[in-house]
């Protein structure tokens, strides 16, 4: 039978529920905040040039990473510190596995619109390509996450690097955190000699081999360095202690990094895609360098975003259910590609198609908050009643029940005493009481059988 609670009894129960797992409502407003500008880079719009690279040489997918690490950091670090290490580790285990699912689902969704109705839309016939050469092996390979069409290549990287978060941890605390910061960063340089380019080409002929255009070997530094940085916070330390004129050069730095990007921009010369130096899926050394930099500087005033954190709440809403919002996402984004095939003579029909479905994120991000604050208050209430009833059913302790066998045993031996005493104010055998005539003998006869019968 489902508990039913008082409004203020509900309400108690979650403020207990939530006390432990506060959040940093800054980190959810920026991931939301990203999550849309990722759905109008995915999508066929004349927006994109305000949300592709807009402040330096990288994009919302390095932010993303990266605070996703952050993130994964601290509740690794807080859980190891609550419930030790192989408690977080399978809480972590599970929360990739919960992507994996939420992956093979936005899957089933694309293949069914490849195989049943990419005839209704033409725009998806260069996203499925690879897919209709042969399906089934896709299906297959796309399940071991070697398969990654367009528009879904983020969350397999998201997986891997779950699973690499516990290592990473059980590693630092090992041999420390500058042996797991030197190991991926030696990792990252030998990513900048193409080894992953060279496996890509090895499988080239095989259609359903297509591992996504993500260099997992140089984005790994971006994630690793998001846990150190995220498990540093919880222990309330810097990540990086600096020397006082380095953090007028970081500035410095970021600055030079916006202006060359504007200049850039405006004379039409921006740097070619393959450029090594800022690669966006090897992670060119100048690209890193200019993602750390302008990170840097914009945590400065990150903090600052809890000043409006009432108008901030729907993009906070977006960055607390971030999976499901993401997912479903891509699938709308998927259809906008395949209504419009040629962007370029769709606007502005295309431009307020994007925007209707940028305020479909705010709605759907809503609608699973309600679901997940209905899950949370009934687990948190059917755990406060279990509580109770665990408390109520250690009443009957060792502590109390001699207390107990010793009040029914002075009542027994009162009961004896009084069935003691009318006997002898009888005066009679047990023949005689059913002989009685008398009213005063009839009485006691009376209650000497109620009596006896009590004790039994």
């Amino acid at each position: 039978m489902r508990p039913v609670l008082a409004r203020k009894e509900s309400v108690r129960i979650l403020q207990l529920h939530f006390s432990a797992m506060k959040r940093l409502t800054e980190l959810d407003v920026l991931r939301g905040i990203l999550l849309l500008m990722m759905v109008v880079n995915h999508s066929p719009s004349s927006l994109r040039r305000f949300t592709d690279q807009p402040i330096g040489f990288f994009t919302t997918a390095e932010a993303f990473v990266f605070v996703s690490a952050f993130l994964a950091g601290m509740l690794f670090r807080k859980r190891i510190e609550k419930n030790g290490f192989h408690a977080a580790r399978s809480s972590t285990i599970h929360r990739a596995g919960r992507i994996y699912c939420a992956h093979l689902l936005t899957l089933a969704f694309a293949f069914v619109i490849g195989s049943f109705l990419l005839s209704y839309l033409p725009g998806l016939t260069t996203l499925f390509e690879q897919y209709l050469k042969n399906p089934p092996a896709a299906i297959g390979a796309s399940m071991l996450l070697v398969f990654q069409p367009p528009l879904m290549d983020v969350l397999p990287m998201y997986i891997l690097f779950s699973f690499l978060t516990p290592l990473v941890f059980w590693t630092a605390g090992k041999w420390g955190w500058k042996t797991v910061i030197f190991s991926s960063l030696s990792i990252w340089l030998i990513s900048q000699f193409r080894v992953r380019d060279l496996l890509v080409t090895a499988t080239k002929d095989l259609s359903y081999i297509n591992p996504g255009p993500f260099d997992v070997l140089a984005w790994q530094l971006l994630w690793v360095g998001g846990l150190f940085c995220g498990q540093r916070l919880c222990e309330k330390k810097r990540a990086l202690p600096l020397p006082k004129p380095l953090p007028v050069i970081l500035i410095l730095l970021s600055i030079a990094f916006f202006a060359w990007h504007l200049v850039t921009v405006s004379a039409i010369a921006v740097p070619a895609n393959h450029a090594w130096l800022l690669d966006k899926w090897h992670l060119g050394p100048l690209r890193l360098l200019n993602f750390l930099v302008t990170g840097w500087a914009f945590s400065k005033v990150l903090g600052h975003l809890k000043c409006w954190e009432t108008v901030l709440h729907p993009f906070s809403l977006i960055g607390r259910n971030m999976l499901p919002v993401f997912c479903s996402q891509i699938g709308l984004s998927m259809l906008l590609i395949g209504i419009i095939p040629s962007p370029k003579g769709a606007e502005p029909f295309s431009s307020i198609l994007v925007i209707c479905q940028l305020l479909t994120a705010f709605l759907l991000a809503r609608f699973f908050e309600w679901v997940t604050q209905k899950k949370k208050l009934l687990g948190a209430s059917t755990e406060h009643f279990a509580a109770n009833h665990r408390m109520l059913a250690k009443v009957q302790t060792p502590a109390l029940s001699a207390p107990m066998n010793q009040l029914s045993a002075f009542a027994a031996a009162t009961k004896v005493e009084r069935l003691s005493t009318l006997v002898a104010q009888a005066s009679v055998t047990p023949a005689s009481l059913s002989a009685a005539s008398t009213p005063r003998q009839q009485r006691f006869s009376a209650d000497l059988i109620s009596l006896c019968l009590s004790l039994f």
